[in-house]
């Protein structure tokens, strides 16, 4: 019945009705605005899940209006994101009308009307299928010097003394090198040709003859991809796909057009992409020229390696964050729009071949997004890095695509919650599933998540409801984290180079030294001690306040204070980080180590440095081989450094916990049967009010005792039902001036709960 009346009398009437019921029969909650409990009993709509609609067939006017009725009265879905598909081989239909077309115009108008008529919110998808950037085909039929570029080699080998005569190989010559292949001495030839031919004396011994040329790259997909690092290709693709819309759609933004959506913008199956300015970027960030140091990006050339590679993956992260993104976050903010999207990657232990740098990358992203695809639990300790840099950024929304192919034969009811809780406690709290089809007997990417769904309809309604509830509560405020992990960029760029054949996959060639992702799954499912990346370069940053004992993130509203830094296991290192980390060790910081020290510097003649600030906090060599016990380095001003050469859930929490009470801690810090599934929580502050969120997404029961530094008179939330009631056994107790607040924690398999303070 109330469905009809909201329906019909609209959303005023019936909110007015559900405030007398709760003021009158729930006075438990009396200590909370009226407004947070009618709220999160019916969330507002911005809160709750919109989907992909990915549009495998032909657009029909009475189609698009079904089908976005049903997702909304049966799935609860509150707006939906339309993903037009290029043609599939297999006779795997795409979208017709033909993307852009004056048809399929009209029909995106049908698609607004009906979202009007509905009260729903359109995401507006920026392309024809993924990658972002292909423009229908349009930019690569209409403007082919404007797609995407890789570099190649072109090598041999010649012992000298010898003449060398020939024509330079076809592409645009960016550097040409000569390598003793004992020595590494190098010689860079770009003196010694003209008019395309080289013409070189070659000295005695054996020569490696390198050209790094860039050339227009193939695609993966159905049509050629945009440069995303030229800024005019950019633009030249934003014309054909983001200005078309705004021409035909604009008066809908900012109303039922709220949200733009990029999709996979970066390296993927492209590791070697490029752009002509390379050099001038390079020299203009770095000081020096590149060209005679391109044969880093293949081969060791001595001590300097992994500076330079850093160097250039650092650039060419610099000119991906300035390009593609910041000019659709630019286009969008100017429109009263906000931006959400991803890289390939984007939660892969290493960006180098896959985004260039995810901090970098989300600078002028309204809302950065994670997509938890592929399977449950894939990439679960890189998720924190698109969160992290969020906090940096004070941005208050994180999105998620999530359920993208996952195999729809184990894709269940507990399915939809498990992943979206997981992903809750690492700061997500915006959601976009994947998805819905426009003719659901051919899916190509599952699961379907949709009403058409036999298996799915019936958990729809109360899952977008969760979501809601959830994400009302999540979405901006201050996260409480008070452990800083660094980012290990220079490590994870000094260590990449091209086509090495023990390179497993994209994203996943990390030295044996790199730990930070399973620090992360310590931390986060194991001590559940939360925690932040930090970015090194950005350590450097004013925002970054050192304090008597701590590190302060200067936001205006997600502001943080971390007790304790850890230093994952790495070689290379920025001596100006470790510089500011010395100087927090020398105020009284407590600096965890956890595994390899550092002894390189990621720029060029720095390492003595480096070693010598290591000795200086840890009190240990870093080129040692590693021991197997703990170290301890205190100094005059209470400042501890303690370096753990083989990291486990005991010595890292040890170590936190010789300076830190923790801010959340479980008693019994519960123990799961399997790794299916996870017991997680976060700790956010809104509005005065301490939201805790723990979620339990394995098969078996929680029960725990759970101390909160503070004190404080508590909530129940349920996100499953809507319902808040006061939290009973609640006790307080005093430890060395800290008060804290305890209760008991029952959750049951697959379920969350919120406790929010008076």
């Amino acid at each position: 019945m109330f469905k009809r009346f909201r329906s019909f009398c609209k959303i005023p009437v019936y909110t007015l009705f559900i405030c007398f019921v709760l003021s009158s029969c729930n006075r438990s909650t009396q200590g909370l605005p009226l407004t947070l409990t009618t709220d999160f009993k019916n969330p507002p709509n911005e809160y709750k899940p919109m989907p992909f609609w990915h549009i495998n067939g032909e657009l029909t006017t009475e189609g698009i209006r079904q089908q976005m009725k049903d997702a909304k009265e049966l799935g609860g879905f509150s707006g939906i994101s339309v993903l037009p598909l290029a043609p599939k081989k297999n006779d795997r239909p795409g979208t017709t009308p033909e993307f852009l077309s004056a048809e399929y115009l009209n029909r995106f108008q049908d698609v607004l009307d009906t979202a009007e008529e509905l009260d729903m919110e359109v995401i507006l998808y920026d392309d024809n299928d993924f990658p972002s950037g292909m423009a229908g085909g349009k930019l690569g039929e209409l403007f082919p010097e404007h797609t995407m570029k890789r570099l190649d080699k072109v090598e041999k080998t010649i012992t000298g003394p010898a003449n060398l005569s020939e024509r330079v190989p076809a592409g645009q010559l960016l550097s040409a090198v000569a390598m003793n292949a004992e020595t590494l001495e190098r010689i860079e030839l770009g003196l010694f040709i003209d008019n395309g031919v080289t013409q070189w004396k070659v000295p005695e011994g054996n020569w490696k003859i390198m050209y790094f040329l860039m050339v227009k790259d193939s695609y993966h997909k159905a049509y050629p991809v945009v440069d995303y690092l030229d800024t005019v290709a950019v633009r030249k693709m934003m014309e054909l796909t983001y200005d078309v819309h705004k021409e035909n759609f604009g008066s809908y933004f900012g109303n039922t057009i709220k949200t733009t959506f990029f999709d996979d913008v970066g390296f993927w199956k492209h590791p070697r992409t490029w752009t002509g300015k390379f050099n001038e970027k390079f020299k203009e960030l770095h000081g020096y020229d590149p060209k005679p140091w391109y044969p880093a990006l293949w081969h060791n050339i001595g001590p300097e390696t992994e500076s330079v590679r850093h160097a250039f993956f650092n650039t060419r992260a610099e000119l991906l964050a300035e390009g593609f993104p910041k000019l659709i976050g630019e286009w969008a903010k100017a429109n009263g729009l906000k931006d959400t999207g991803h890289p390939p990657g984007n939660y892969d232990p290493t960006p180098i071949d896959m985004n260039g740098d995810i901090f970098k990358f989300f600078r002028h992203t309204a809302m950065p997004l994670t997509d938890a695809i592929i399977e449950y639990q894939f990439g679960q300790n890189g998720h924190k890095l698109i969160s992290s840099a969020a906090d940096y950024y004070d941005k208050p929304v994180v999105s998620t695509e999530i359920y993208g192919a996952y195999k729809e034969k184990t894709f269940d009811s507990l399915m939809l919650y498990r992943s979206v809780m997981d992903i809750f406690s690492r700061g997500v709290n915006f959601v976009v599933p994947h998805g819905l089809w426009y003719n659901p007997e051919q899916v190509y990417i599952s699961p379907l998540v949709s009403p058409y769904s036999e298996k799915m309809a019936p958990a729809l309604p109360a899952y977008s409801e969760f979501v809601g509830r959830s994400c009302m509560l999540l979405q901006g405020g201050k996260r409480v984290s008070e452990v800083g992990v660094f980012y290990p960029f220079e490590e994870l760029a000094g260590w990449y180079r091209f086509e090495d054949p023990d390179n497993p996959r994209q994203g996943f060639f990390v030295s044996p030294e790199t730990n930070y992702q399973e620090i992360s799954g310590l931390l986060t499912n194991d001590i559940r001690q939360d925690f932040t990346f930090i970015h090194p370069e950005y350590f450097l940053d004013d925002k970054y306040e050192i304090d008597q004992g701590s590190v302060r993130l200067n936001n205006l509203e997600n502001a943080q204070n971390y007790k304790a830094l850890i230093l994952t296991g790495c070689k290379v290192i920025s001596l100006k980080t470790l510089q500011k980390i010395k100087e927090y060790y020398d105020k009284g910081g407590l600096v965890i180590s956890t595994g390899q020290l550092p002894f390189k510097s990621s720029k060029l003649g720095q390492d003595e440095k480096v070693q010598t600030l290591v000795k200086e906090i840890f009190g240990i060599d870093p080129k040692a081989p590693l021991t197997s016990k703990t170290k301890n380095n205190d100094n005059p001003s209470k400042g501890m450094a303690i370096h753990i050469p083989h990291p486990n859930e005991q010595n890292i929490s040890d170590a936190i916990n010789t300076r830190l009470a923790p801010d959340v801690q479980f008693s019994p810090n519960p123990i799961l049967a399997t790794d299916f599934g996870k017991f997680n929580y976060i700790h956010k502050i809104k509005d005065g009010r301490h939201i805790y969120f723990f979620s339990n997404s394995s098969d078996g029961p929680i029960t725990t005792e759970v101390s909160l530094k503070g004190n404080f008179e508590l909530y129940e939330a349920n996100p499953h039902t809507g319902q808040i009631t006061t939290l009973t056994g609640v006790k307080h107790t005093k430890t060395e001036n800290q008060e804290f607040t305890k209760a008991s924690l029952t959750l049951a398999p697959v379920s969350a709960t919120f406790w929010i303070s008076n």
